[in-house]
């Protein structure tokens, strides 16, 4: 009973006991100078091992698709016209007005093209939503993510001074060469364990119900850790950080509310609102660091922040309203 009461609080807490512990690892190896020869390792697993993780949660989740059920919805194209074009328009904007703010605006575009997490669909599963038809719109995002970053970046990366076609191609096979292993690679991995290795295709699909969940904690503890690096290193001013936070949390409101607006129409509302408004933002501030700028990765850094508060009231209001609907001899809530 004690352990069963231990493990729902650990559920319910762990988005935030992860983005703490990452917070308070990094002023540890900020201020313990004992804690110097794990540098290497820490600074090691931040640029490695949050891709490993990210590769795996994907795997994970592809593995639970069954391609015959795999038919988009058309809220899934509502979502992806929202994820591309409103980052393409910002990004148009950019480029046009030159503007002194392009860092908030990249920051922006960051949480506006990144894909949805691995982790949505279990989020969703958790809140009472349709895990499915999820992963099937986790593989669309990432999909289109995996084409639309390689796009902008290369511009967003240049300000569009000078780029001929050549050198954009160029950018754009660059780019392409990080990106597509990390956001396709695991489904073709998925696909080939269903078609040549059953056995541990059957083990990951029917076996790992929260292991994408808690691997995705694992994760935050990482990015939440070079989020504070960031925000820590990045010399900017108290009300330029506050300005990029702020961003964050407007993509993060905007994102849950017009996600669940769209999925309302739908049916669908926990799971497009966890479509739209839930993001791979480990996958976002490894973008703008590598490509735009460590200021501009403090958005979606933030963003997680954000998404985690908002999930972690969703799984908490989930349980207190299951319990009213037990007392009332109801099933818990599905969508």
């Amino acid at each position: 009973m004690i352990s069963s009461h231990f493990g729902r609080l650990l559920r319910v807490n762990a988005l935030p006991l992860a983005i703490s512990s990452g917070i308070v690892l990094y002023f540890a190896f900020h201020y313990l100078r004992f804690l110097d020869p794990l540098r290497p390792f820490g600074h090691w697993w931040v640029d490695n091992g949050v891709q490993f993780l990210i590769f795996v949660m994907l795997l994970i989740a592809f593995c639970k698709i069954d391609p015959h059920q795999m038919k988009p919805r058309r809220w899934h194209w509502y979502l992806i016209a929202v994820q591309i074009l409103g980052s393409a328009a910002l990004a148009a904007y950019l480029l046009l007005t030159r503007s002194e703010y392009s860092e908030l605006i990249d920051g922006m575009i960051a949480c506006l093209i990144c894909p949805t997490a691995a982790a949505a669909s279990v989020i969703t599963g958790k809140l009472g939503g349709n895990e499915s038809t999820l992963t099937t719109y986790t593989l669309l995002s990432n999909t289109a993510a995996a084409v639309g970053i390689p796009l902008v970046f290369p511009l967003l990366q240049t300000g569009g001074a000078g780029l001929t076609f050549d050198g954009f191609v160029n950018d754009f096979c660059l780019v392409s060469v990080r990106i597509f292993p990390m956001l396709v690679l695991p489904l073709i991995c998925a696909f080939a364990l269903r078609a040549f290795v059953r056995p541990l295709h059957h083990l990951i699909a029917t076996k790992s119900k929260d292991l994408g969940f808690y691997l995705w904690a694992i994760t935050l503890v990482s990015v939440a850790a070079k989020s504070m690096s960031n925000i820590v290193n990045s010399g900017e001013s108290a009300a330029y950080l506050t300005l990029l936070a702020a961003v964050g949390l407007l993509a993060c409101i905007l994102q849950f509310a017009v996600g669940k607006l769209i999925g309302n129409c739908e049916g669908q509302r926990i799971s497009a609102g966890q479509g739209l408004g839930q993001k791979n933002m480990a996958f976002g501030i490894w973008a703008c660091y590598t490509y735009l700028s460590p200021a501009a990765a403090i958005a979606p850094g933030c963003y997680v922040l954000w998404q985690n508060i908002i999930n972690s009231w969703q799984l908490w209001y989930k349980e207190r309203f299951d319990k009213k609907r037990a007392r009332k001899g109801l099933p818990p809530y599905q969508e």
